[in-house]
């Protein structure tokens, strides 16, 4: 089974708008409300793949409760910690010339007695866990070591840890030794302090990573594709170019492909080009952590992946 962590749900709402202005009364073309939370886009697109996949996090408040109907209504194994505060709501204004704007609330603070069911409730759902994977922000309340704190339980316990975050709680747990990680270029700046322009940057760069104690470091590059290095071998990924409807989510798609391959232990390069498949599907759908198999497979096909054999 695949278990994914989404510490910091929220009720994503879009709104289509001719234009945003500042200051005025406007009206939305359309709404569109969603269960959001990057850990829930990675459940999503698992399921789509045929994967059993277990949600787990904290839950609370009538947003709360719409998350977990629709959690439910989409196939989805829900282990959600109930909490006193409210989860949050996050909104994306996007206009005809393709600008989006984001709000995002920073969501309810966890309390000690909450932290220690989801403990619980983590433990008893790790024993059938063979892919563990962490994405989005850490919750208020939630220390910022926590997910090398899990990093060390999957360790102790032989599951493959995926971790895809940001900031200071991706930096602290890179000593705990993760199994994988997705920082994009921007991350992986921020992590390194190296700036990342060319691919001998990317490589010089997620080295570092993997000296600070990652054992796979896989770099999104958006259009570019992405890199694989660590104990997994060393690869760049070219992508074929595709008109994109929507880049929301992407990079949420590429870690479901990712973790779906590793549950299913395709080889190393299967699993590249099927995860790249799943970024690309994603771009060509208006929602977010939805594809279409059929085209991922395809997509696939069209993957190239060049050793990298430029090591000094």
């Amino acid at each position: 089974m695949i278990t994914v962590l989404t510490l910091n749900p929220s009720i994503d709402r879009s709104y289509v708008l001719d234009d945003f202005v500042i200051g005025k009364v406007q009206r939305a073309k359309s709404v569109i409300a969603t269960a959001g939370g990057k850990g829930l886009n990675v459940s999503r697109v698992v399921h789509c793949l045929g994967g059993k996949v277990c949600c787990l996090g904290f839950l609370g408040g009538f947003t709360g409760g719409f998350i977990k109907k629709e959690i439910e209504a989409a196939g989805l194994i829900n282990h959600f910690t109930p909490i006193h505060g409210t989860s949050r709501i996050c909104m994306n204004f996007r206009e005809k010339n393709g600008t989006s704007t984001e709000l995002l609330e920073t969501g309810p603070e966890i309390m000690p007695d909450e932290m220690k069911q989801f403990e619980q409730e983590l433990q008893t759902v790790l024993k059938d866990t063979k892919i563990l994977v962490a994405s989005g922000s850490l919750a208020q309340g939630v220390p910022t070591d926590y997910y090398g704190k899990i990093s060390k339980i999957c360790s102790e316990q032989n599951i493959k840890f995926i971790l895809d975050s940001s900031g200071e709680s991706l930096r602290v747990a890179i000593k705990d030794r993760p199994f994988l990680i997705k920082p994009n270029q921007e991350e992986l700046e921020y992590i390194t302090g190296i700036s990342v322009k060319t691919d001998e940057d990317v490589f010089l760069a997620s080295s570092k990573v993997l000296e600070m104690g990652a054992e796979n470091v896989c770099v999104s590059l958006g259009k570019q594709g992405m890199m694989l290095n660590g104990s997994l071998g060393r690869f760049f990924v070219h992508i074929p170019a595709v008109k994109a409807v929507n880049t929301v989510g992407c990079g949420d798609s590429l870690v479901a492909g990712l973790a779906y391959a590793l549950h299913e232990d395709y080889n190393i390069l299967e699993m590249l080009k099927f995860a790249s498949g799943c970024g690309i599907s994603n771009a060509l759908h208006k929602g977010v952590g939805q594809i279409d198999p059929v085209q991922v497979a395809s997509f696939a096909k069209q993957v190239t992946i060049i050793p990298y054999v430029n090591i000094k």
